[in-house]
């Protein structure tokens, strides 16, 4: 009898590490290396078990996709909440949760996911961008839209700085330009 076999059923719980297997291979070894087998394996689940959960590759990286931008979506509305300012809310919101070092490995392994997944499929990115472009639709009609999109774009920057393990900038920098994008953020 296999580990699967023996083990109690708990589906919420082989779903998540379905997923996180799935997010821990994406950032270690790309996309293309994403496989059933591979998601299984590192699951400890069978493949069947995997497609009892998910049917195919793209249903996986549909999901993965799904809880990352639900989670980033949580993060960038409790912070926009908490920001008592409602000029460039959505912005200032933004460029805190991507210029924040990640809470884990896991975390950061997610990240690295999402902009894999964001960048090998075309669909996913359409919807990222339409979901993106709702959220801020109150900030598209501020008069300094293309400072508050420069703001965006350049905590971009620094985000994918991190998620590539490449900071060019000493973290005393990194602060005071994060600094400076919120400020930038004030009408």
């Amino acid at each position: 009898m296999t580990e699967a076999h023996r083990r109690k059923k708990q589906p919420d719980l082989v779903r998540a590490d379905l997923l996180r297997s799935a997010a821990e291979i994406a950032a270690a070894e790309g996309m293309p290396a994403v496989t059933l087998d591979a998601v299984a394996a590192r699951a400890g689940v069978t493949r069947g078990g995997l497609q009892h959960h998910f049917r195919s590759k793209q249903a996986l990286l549909e999901a993965l996709f799904c809880e990352m931008r639900q989670q980033f979506a949580a993060d960038i509305a409790a912070e926009a909440t908490a920001d008592p300012h409602e000029h460039g809310r959505m912005t200032r919101a933004y460029v805190r949760v991507v210029t924040r070092e990640p809470a884990t490995d896991g975390e950061a392994n997610a990240m690295r996911a999402l902009l894999a997944v964001l960048l090998t499929e075309p669909e996913l990115r359409e919807r990222w961008s339409d979901w993106w472009s709702q959220t801020t639709v109150a900030e598209a009609a501020a008069t300094d839209t293309a400072k508050l999109a420069i703001c965006r774009l350049a905590a971009d920057g620094l985000w994918m700085s991190t998620l590539l393990d490449f900071e060019a900038i000493s973290p005393a920098l990194r602060s005071q330009v994060i600094r400076q994008l919120e400020s930038d953020t004030h009408a």
